[in-house]
This record gives structure tokens, C-alpha cells and sequence, in this order.
């Protein structure tokens, strides 16, 4: 059998999607080693990317750029996606995030991954461009596709909510993380002291990792730091700039803000992220919603406890595991890093034990039955 993949997330350095791709590409050639995978993109994808995949003889790459605008990738996939795929005639075609080309033949079935339902629920949060892009294709491409991938159990009663009128009325529920890469890991006297050193912190330091956007709510998080001054931690803000305006700058410059505690890295490399994760005292993630709350898993899969608001898919992901604070008081956060760092131990066990509930190999084999069919 032959999937073709939509992969232009892989041109793009690693994050959340990618990361996702990546692992499920390895692992999909890995147990199923009789289907044929062809990677589709309309550039190369991201060096750092291009060598976690893992090039089995059933994976075939398939590069091919517009003549005219070769970086626009909506317009490759409405327009050049179609005749590849239809070309290459595979029996399903598998949108990871979730777009589909709008011509496909009919004869193919098409799998769309649903990560999040932000352009229904936090329309505010999105970027005027973000809200079109989501109603001209990700509504179209979720009422048509044939079959549906939800990450969390939250993203799919969101889509039974908002899109009464999809043609898949069975949702597979399931996800996973890139376990050969976020794991425990030991790290040298020598490691531990120059990356500490190149991201200026020290040993007690808070985690965060999201792109800098509203919705991840950075803000908050910000004008939490006076208030654990007496805690002696650092906070680590790793992820690259996103859309709309913040308040971060004013909150960082203000008069008696304890900036020396806040450092802010950029994009850092998936090997120095690894070690940062196994490194910090605490993950914390202050975001308004998530689909499922990827960095948060991969923190525990790693060994860092996190603390997460008690909202959207955080709950099934952290609760028992970690902290998740059900207001946004600044005491009850207070209370709860407090808490956390006192019991490190304790949640980072739990931690890691939530984390083995996500196994790709379940995942996988479960989602093929329901591709298939034979999943009651």
C-alpha cells in the first residue's frame, strides 16, 4: 500500500509539528515495512530535520517547487499538490496538519490530523491572516476528510462540537512523542556547566518552551517572577517570536522587574532543548488552550515535572502527574511552584510514567485498524 504525506512542516527548524511528523514518518516505515511512504514537500526540509528522519528503502522524497513563488506553500498545495498526488495514485493520503489540496481524486482516501480547534474557540488569539487561512482550508479539509486523527480526547469533542457536518463520523483518538529523542539522559559535570553557562542560568532555573504568541500567555508567566524572587530561579524562555503584539518588553523594562531573572534564548537546537529539559527544576506552561500540550509531555517524558493551567487538553495530559492550577491567581501559582520544587522527586516520576501512556507503537497499529476499518 502507498501513503503520501503533506511535509512541508519538516522545511521548518524543529517544533511541535515537526517533531510529530519526524516520529511518526520513523516509526510508520519501521512497523509497517510492506507500505510505501512518499515524503511531499515543495522545499527542502530544515538540515536539523533532514537528519533525525530515518531514510528506510520504503521512504521516497519527493521535492518538487513551484516554478514562480517556490516558497509560497498555500499555493503549492492548492495548485501542485494535487497532480503529485494524483500521480502517484497512493491509497491514502495523510494531511499531518490539518490541510488537504482541494482536488484530489476521489479514489483516495485522505487522513487529517486535528491538533487543536484555536480558530473556533480562541479566535482572538489568532492573527487576522491565521483566522482566513483556518475558514477557507482547515474547515473545508476537516468536514471532507474520510478519516480524522485528534490528539487528545478534548481536541475531539471539540470536533464533534464545531463540525457536526464532517464526513468522518468516527474520530481516532491517540498520540505520541519522539521517544528516541526525549528521554533521560546523562549529562557531564562539563555539559551541565557550559550550557548553563551559554543560556546564562543557573542550576535552579523554571523551563518554558512555546512560540511567543498571545495564546501561549507568556505575559502572565512574566508577572509571576517578582513574587518568587525569594525562590532564587531563573526563568528560560525558549521559542522563537510569533505573531501580535505583546506586552512583553514593558513587563521585562518596568521599573524594579527583576529582568536579570528572565532570560530569553530564541530557537535552540533539539540537542541543547533535550539537556535544558532534563536539566530545569520545573516546566511550566501558563498557556489559555492547547490541543494537547506537546512541550509538556516531552518535559515529563524527560524527567521535569510540570505545572500547567487547568484548561483544555493540559488536564489529560498533566493532571496526576503534574500540578495543573485551576485559577490564575498569582498566589495559587506561587503555592504550586513552591510545592513542586520541594517534591521535584516525586514528579518526575510521575512524570515519566504518564509519559510511557503515549507510546507510538500502540498508536500506530491502533490507528491503522481504523483506517482499515476494523476498529470496533
Amino acid at each position: 500500500m502507498k501513503m503520501a504525506i503533506d511535509c512541508r512542516a519538516l522545511r521548518n527548524a524543529p517544533s511541535g509539528i515537526p517533531n510529530f511528523l519526524v516520529a511518526s514518518i520513523n516509526d510508520f516505515s519501521r512497523y509497517f515495512i510492506n507500505w510505501e511512504f512518499f515524503l511531499l514537500s515543495n522545499e527542502e526540509f530544515h538540515p536539523e530535520i533532514a537528519k533525525q528522519i530515518i531514510y528506510r528503502d520504503n521512504i521516497k522524497v519527493i521535492i518538487a517547487p513551484l516554478l514562480l513563488f517556490k516558497n509560497v506553500s498555500f499555493l503549492w498545495l492548492v495548485t501542485k499538490a494535487n497532480f503529485i498526488v494524483n500521480k502517484i495514485k497512493p491509497d491514502l493520503y495523510w494531511s499531518p496538519a490539518f490541510l488537504l489540496p482541494p482536488f484530489l481524486s476521489n479514489k483516495i482516501q485522505t487522513l487529517v490530523t486535528v491538533h487543536d480547534v484555536v480558530n473556533k474557540e480562541f479566535k482572538s488569539t489568532m492573527s487576522l491572516i491565521g483566522r482566513i487561512y483556518a475558514h477557507l482550508l482547515q474547515d473545508y479539509s476537516i468536514n471532507k476528510a474520510d478519516k480524522l486523527w485528534a490528539n487528545s480526547y478534548y481536541t475531539t469533542s471539540a470536533i464533534m462540537k464545531y463540525y457536526k457536518t464532517r464526513r468522518s463520523k468516527d474520530i481516532f483518538t491517540g498520540f505520541f512523542i519522539n521517544k528516541t529523542l526525549f528521554k533521560p539522559i546523562t549529562i557531564s559535570d562539563q555539559e551541565k556547566s557550559a550550557l548553563l553557562n551559554q543560556y546564562n542560568v543557573n542550576s535552579n532555573f523554571i523551563l518554558f518552551v512555546g512560540t511567543l504568541e498571545p495564546r501561549k500567555n507568556l505575559e502572565f508567566l512574566l508577572n509571576l517572577m517578582p513574587s518568587i524572587k525569594h525562590l532564587e530561579v531563573k526563568l528560560l524562555v525558549v521559542g522563537a517570536k510569533g505573531w501580535g503584539k505583546t506586552k512583553i518588553s514593558s513587563i521585562v523594562e518596568s521599573t524594579n522587574y527583576p529582568s536579570e531573572k528572565v532570560v530569553f534564548s530564541g530557537f535552540v537546537p533539539s540537542e541543547d532543548l533535550i539537556m535544558l529539559y532534563n536539566l530545569a527544576s520545573i516546566f511550566i506552561s501558563t498557556s489559555l488552550n492547547e490541543g494537547f500540550g506537546m512541550p509538556q509531555l516531552e518535559a515529563m517524558a524527560c524527567g521535569c515535572p510540570v505545572i500547567a493551567p487547568h484548561n483544555s487538553a493540559m488536564i489529560e495530559v498533566v493532571e496526576g502527574a503534574g500540578e495543573t492550577v485551576r485559577s490564575w491567581e498569582v498566589n495559587d501559582w506561587v503555592n504550586a511552584i513552591t510545592k513542586v520544587l520541594i517534591n521535584r522527586e516525586e514528579y518526575r516520576i510521575k512524570g515519566l510514567e504518564r509519559s510511557k501512556q503515549y507510546e507510538a507503537e500502540f498508536v500506530l497499529k491502533q490507528l491503522f485498524s481504523y483506517i482499515n476499518n476494523e476498529r470496533s
